[in-house]
């Protein structure tokens, strides 16, 4: 998917236009410039396809519609290949701050993308030994064509609003902490020479092997023919150090693939905000600062589950549409 990258206002009252965002003329992302006449070529693109596949309602499931047709185009196996960026064409500075819009709309998106503020992500779940000779492909050619980004790479993108690499970003994301995530997508992206992303339910972690199977079924875990009831189908937690330790990204994906407008409870936000990034930290002996919701659901700053992932630490919220930057 391109996903708009955005910060999040403060919470407050939610107006008319913007659902409440408490931004300037100058970080609206219809006053952004463009960031490239690539950029502008996407974002057209963009308004091309939502023409086509659903300009009305202007809701979320239109704009989702065509965020997938343009990633189809843009970053699937028949895409034209992406041109690195030509001296002259981006200004490095001024920081150009992000949209701080809370709602999802085509003219939003469409400006986030004219405006070179959004991220380009290819979300994988589970990847069986069998599948291992396509996916190092995959990801070779997006290595070609695209720079791996690090969480120091968001952090300054999400900080100056302007992507600071001669290539564009992509990064390849991997759900729900599988144990052939590990044993196949971590050893296919160093193949290609890319850094992972790994979301991880730490509750899959944590169940016993003989129950990880029905747990997985239970909680909408994808499994394949190549994952029997017998065999560990989840990470372990030396294997999430140890893909820590090789310089990728793992950060949880809730505890048990929770959906957001199911954590109401001090017991739910402890058990599914809360602990899984205490677990993940002591794991790595780091700190996870990316998190994501099934179903992908942004981060409004209106639920106490919102709440609790600032108290947590987090820093960034991946959805469906955007990858939000939280205040703080």
């Amino acid at each position: 998917m391109l996903v708009s990258l955005r910060a999040a206002a403060a919470p407050g009252p939610r107006g008319a236009d913007d659902g409440g965002a408490a931004a300037s003329p100058a970080a609206s992302p219809a006053a952004s410039p463009a960031a490239s006449p690539a950029d502008d070529e996407l974002a057209s693109a963009f308004a091309a396809y939502h023409t086509r596949l659903g300009p009305s309602p202007d809701g979320e499931p239109a704009v989702i519609r065509t965020l997938q047709a343009l990633a189809y185009a843009t970053l699937g196996p028949d895409r034209a290949a992406a041109r690195p960026y030509r001296e002259g064409e981006r200004e490095p500075s001024p920081a150009r701050p992000l949209s701080t819009a809370r709602t999802v709309s085509a003219s939003g998106t469409r400006a986030d993308l004219r405006a070179g503020q959004f991220l380009r992500v290819v979300n994988y779940h589970n990847t069986p030994l069998s599948w291992k000779d396509e996916l190092v492909a995959e990801l070779r050619g997006y290595a070609r064509e695209f720079e791996s980004v690090t969480v120091a790479d968001l952090e300054r993108f999400s900080g100056t609003g302007v992507w600071h690499k001669d290539r564009p970003g992509l990064l390849p994301v991997f759900y729900e902490g599988y144990r052939d995530n590990y044993e196949v997508a971590a050893a296919a992206c160093e193949e290609a020479g890319i850094t992972g992303w790994f979301f991880v339910c730490t509750a899959f972690v944590d169940t016993p092997v003989e129950e990880q199977y029905d747990y997985a079924l239970a909680h909408r875990i994808k499994l394949v023919p190549e994952n029997p009831r017998a065999e560990r189908i989840a990470m372990s937690w030396a294997e999430v150090a140890d893909l820590h330790r090789r310089g990728h990204v793992v950060t949880p994906h809730t505890a048990s693939h929770a959906l957001a407008r199911t954590v109401r409870t001090t017991a739910d936000i402890e058990r599914e905000v809360i602990e899984p990034k205490r677990r993940m930290d002591r794991a790595t002996g780091g700190s996870a600062l990316c998190t994501a919701w099934l179903e992908g659901t942004d981060w409004t700053g209106e639920s106490a589950a919102d709440q609790a992932l600032l108290d947590a630490g987090y820093r960034y919220v991946f959805g469906n549409t955007m990858v939000r930057r939280l205040p703080g």
